[in-house]
Order: structure tokens, then C-alpha cells, then sequence
């Protein structure tokens, strides 16, 4: 039965973002690195929920909205033995180099280009089921009801007794809103802020590419509704880095995040 002693060490998966920082990097400038390396790791909060969650056994662990394929990365160093499937609703533009990515994390896993909203497996094939940070992206882009949609699909391939961690900005009670209606129980929460602390001359350069991704996210073509929502999001990004600097003296860019894990019931 596979455990988590089968991984690696916190302290060696720190030397193996680090390594994977520099390549992810490694055409950036000195501020960009800064902001795109935050993508490996997501400021210590990946490590922390994979030495949380239950190690995955005896079956296939499932990733959806996997994105750059990250998370992914830190599921396979942590559980090694455990056959890893990543699904996500594309594989372009900056997820195209997410099998690049995973090759160089020395990562295998088996990557499904399909929507959330409707997981192409059938019943019950996973023993264990992950989101790290794409609830929030498929409520952009598809709704509430593409987020409910979502975590039906999840539940429904994923096996009796097996496991949920859920990971994003959502408030606890937004979870046990999202979970309610689903045959899942809720068996850990837990809550962790990044280590990771902004000046302002990248705080003001992360903000309007957050605020570009935004947009990519709601998947809207018209030019004016693009601008709306781009000026919508920078607005807010900006004043809750006014309010950071003049609390904190730093810019933290997410966070507090929160897991859930829940195991599937009857």
C-alpha cells in the first residue's frame, strides 16, 4: 500500500522546485521570475497540502483543471507509485509546455484534454481526486453552475470511500455550500497564507498580467466585455494592494488559501 514515505522530503521537493523554478523561468526577466516562479510551489502551499492529504491507494488519482500541471508535479514527487491523470479543458497557449514541464519535473502522468463539466470516465475509477486553485478558473469562465457541475463530475468518478482535496480562496462556508448536496463528508480543513512577499515594483508588474488572465479565464470574445472585465479586475487587484502596503508594508497576491478534503460516502 503505497504511503507517503514513498515520496520524497519536504526538503528535497523544496531543491526539486527550485530546479523546476529556474527552467520554468528561465527566459523571464528579474521581476517576471519572480512572478512566474510563483506557479512552482505556489509559495509553500502545494507542499503543505500534499504532506496533509491522504496518501492515494490503490488506484488512479485524478487532477482536474490541472492548468500548468504544477500540482501535478507535486503529487508525483510526494507519491511516486501512484498513477496520476491530469484532465484540463485545453492544453494552449501558456498550458502547452505542461508534458515539457512534468518531463523535466521527472513526473509521469497521463494528461486528458476534456471539460470538467463532464469528465469523460466512467463510475467510480479513481480512488482519489485533487483541485488545486481551478474551481475558482472554471467559475470564470463557466459559472456557478459550472463549478457544481464540476465537482459532480468528480464525485461521480471517484470511488466509494475515496478522496477529495480541494484547494483555493473559497471561505470554508463557501466549501460546505459546493459540497452540501454531494455524498461526501468533510474530514480535514485546513488553512495556510503563501510565503511569499512582494515589493511594490513587482506587485504593480504582476498585477495587469493577473488582470489578462482574468479575462483569459472568462472566455469572452467581444472586445468590449474584455475591457470591462479587465478594468473591473485590475480595480480591484489595485486597491487590495493599496490596502496591503499600507497595512503590511508587503503585497501577498493570494491568499489565505484553504483545503478541504472530504471522502466519498455510500
Amino acid at each position: 500500500m503505497p504511503s507517503k514515505k514513498d515520496g520524497s522530503t519536504d526538503s528535497v521537493i523544496m531543491e526539486k522546485e527550485a530546479r523546476l523554478r529556474a527552467w520554468f523561468t528561465r527566459k523571464c526577466d528579474p521581476v517576471l521570475k519572480v512572478i512566474d516562479g510563483l506557479d512552482i510551489g505556489w509559495g509553500g502551499v502545494q507542499r503543505w497540502v500534499t504532506a496533509r492529504m491522504p496518501a492515494p491507494e490503490g488506484g488512479r488519482h485524478l487532477d482536474f483543471s490541472c492548468g500548468y500541471g504544477t500540482f501535478l508535479a507535486e503529487l508525483g514527487w510526494r507519491f511516486p507509485s501512484i498513477p496520476l491523470i491530469g484532465l484540463n479543458i485545453d492544453y494552449e497557449g501558456p498550458h502547452g509546455q505542461i508534458r515539457q514541464l512534468l518531463a523535466e519535473a521527472g513526473v509521469q502522468a497521463e494528461l486528458v484534454q476534456a471539460d470538467a463539466r463532464k469528465i469523460a470516465f466512467a463510475d467510480g475509477v479513481f480512488s482519489s481526486v485533487s483541485c488545486f486553485m481551478g474551481l475558482q478558473d472554471i467559475k470564470i469562465g463557466f459559472g456557478g453552475d459550472g463549478e457544481r457541475a464540476s465537482l459532480s463530475e468528480a464525485t461521480r468518478v471517484l470511488r466509494s470511500d475515496g478522496t477529495m482535496t480541494l484547494v483555493d480562496e473559497y471561505s470554508f462556508d463557501k466549501f460546505d455550500v459546493l459540497l452540501n448536496s454531494l455524498p461526501l463528508r468533510v474530514t480535514e480543513r485546513g488553512e495556510r497564507d503563501l510565503d511569499t512577499r512582494w515589493d511594490r515594483e513587482v506587485a504593480e508588474r504582476a498585477i495587469p498580467l493577473y488582470a489578462e488572465g482574468w479575462v483569459a479565464q472568462a472566455r469572452v470574445t467581444d472586445p468590449e466585455d474584455r475591457k470591462r472585465i479587465y478594468d473591473k479586475e485590475h480595480a480591484r487587484m489595485e486597491t487590495e494592494m493599496a490596502r496591503q502596503f499600507r497595512n503590511q508594508g508587503y503585497y501577498v497576491p493570494f491568499g489565505p488559501m484553504r483545503m478541504v478534503i472530504a471522502r466519498k460516502i455510500g
